[in-house]
């Protein structure tokens, strides 16, 4: 074996089979809880950043003692973390992890099994093909609804809109080439489609971007006119999304009607509800559900409006054949009879995310949802009123999630200073969107103390 350098402990970074460093590592483990508890979660009163110096990066020739490595971190990283624990942080779709999925996450990195293949994570493939199972028939997608967990909503967008090309070309998995396909999402729908576009190589020139209403939902008329319009140029329609929470307003689109439209032009059927999708668990908004079960596949992120720590997003299909048509490979170094995900995806080594999801869902349940996203939506309530009461402010628009979409109504201060202002005091942290030409405030109510 070769020497190891005189400062390098094999002890310090891994359990020894003969145990002699167990509570060691043990003491290790109650220093990061503390360093969580203390400087991470018990942050709420602190400011929104504490320390907006540069960072500058060293790396030892020797390794650092653990200890003293966790007490950097308190020092020098932590105070220049953005703090969402500031129940006055409301600046985007990110949440405070609720305390389960936090240990659960540390919880799948020791395990740090695989999701590539069955022989290298049995309980996860398993525990992840009934979760998305019942994600799906939760949005009434039928019987042999199917799924994956992703990287974030993104890569699940990027996997449908390959899957939809797939299924319109198949030969393209294969050959390459995509013909004169054109796809068809609102112009409030994510950036992501424009990435998908590029990825799966039939280009973001061939994303048409139809027209929405003040409140950013896709007007109906402007989407039929927009693929007769593609059709009459000699272009094949093959992709139409409905946006379940749009980015900038958090708006629904009429989801029923586009998938429907979507049918009609033989089009694959996307819903993109990566932010609102939560809402489902919720009597006040599940009927701005309903046509999910026209949807073939459905993008979710549990890691937005459910509380989970990231990652934690999922591509949702109709049919499990989806998945095998549009991806399925050869991983010749597995057992190939088993149900192997790194066949169903764009991923092949991946976390067992499964775990952290099944945890949270647990501990929560489905009344523990309705009641989060309930709470959510009254603390988003209170804010409106308190902006409609407001000589100085006014809504952009008719919020339909916990988004509040607002503006300075005072000449002499735009919404830009005014966000600053706020930040400087603490008062609020918002973020500064474009929206429909100009720069507005949006608030997203998501901690569960906001105020």
């Amino acid at each position: 074996m070769p020497d190891s350098p005189r400062q390098f402990s094999l002890n310090s970074h891994f359990l020894n089979p003969d145990r002699s460093n167990l509570e060691d590592i043990r003491k290790l483990g109650y220093a990061f809880v503390d360093l969580i508890v203390d400087s991470v979660l018990d942050t709420q009163s602190h400011p929104f950043v504490k320390d907006e110096t540069a960072f500058e990066l060293r790396i030892p020739q020797q390794g650092q003692e653990l200890l003293e490595l966790l007490s950097e971190v308190r020092s020098q990283i932590l105070p220049r973390t953005v703090n969402f624990q500031n129940p006055r942080y409301m600046g985007h779709m990110d949440s405070v992890p609720t305390a389960i999925t936090i240990w659960a996450d540390a919880l799948v990195s020791a395990v740090n099994n695989n999701m590539l293949s069955y022989e290298l994570a049995p309980i996860f493939t398993e525990m992840e093909s009934q979760l998305m199972q019942w994600f799906g028939h939760f949005f009434g997608m039928g019987k042999d609804c199917f799924g994956t967990l992703t990287a974030g909503g993104s890569l699940a967008n990027i996997s449908g809109l390959l899957l939809a090309r797939n299924w319109k070309c198949p030969e393209s998995k294969n050959v390459g080439g995509s013909g004169n396909l054109v796809a068809f999402v609102s112009d409030a729908a994510h950036t992501s489609f424009e990435k998908a576009m590029n990825v799966i190589g039939i280009g973001k020139d061939n994303l048409v971007r139809v027209p929405t209403n003040d409140r950013g939902e896709i007007l109906i008329e402007e989407l039929e006119i927009a693929i007769q319009q593609a059709i009459s140029q000699g272009k094949t329609p093959f992709f139409v999304a409905a946006i379940a929470g749009t980015t900038v307003t958090g708006a629904i689109d009429p989801i029923q009607a586009v998938g429907v439209i979507a049918k009609r032009y033989d089009c694959w059927f996307h819903v993109d509800a990566a932010y609102g999708g939560a809402g489902i668990f919720t009597p006040k908004l599940k009927p701005l559900f309903q046509g999910c079960e026209l949807a073939d596949s459905m993008t979710f992120n549990p890691q937005k409006w459910l509380w989970v720590a990231r990652t934690c997003a999922m591509l949702i299909v109709k049919d499990r054949q989806h998945l095998v048509d549009g991806f399925a490979g050869e991983l010749p170094y597995m057992d190939d009879r088993a149900l192997n995900f790194g066949n169903l995806n764009l991923q092949g080594t991946r976390r067992t995310d499964s775990l952290k999801l099944w945890m949270a869902m647990k501990a929560m349940g489905i009344e523990g949802c309705r009641y989060l996203v309930e709470r959510s939506l009254d603390l988003s309530h209170n804010l409106r009123q308190w902006v409609d009461a407001s000589r100085d402010l006014e809504l952009v628009c008719e919020p339909t999630l916990n988004i509040i979409c607002l503006q300075s109504t005072d000449p002499q201060l735009s919404s830009a200073a005014l966000r600053q202002q706020w930040i400087d005091e603490g008062k609020l942290w918002l973020s500064l969107p474009l929206w429909k030409g100009d720069r507005i405030l949006k608030a997203v109510v998501l901690h569960p103390y906001a105020g």
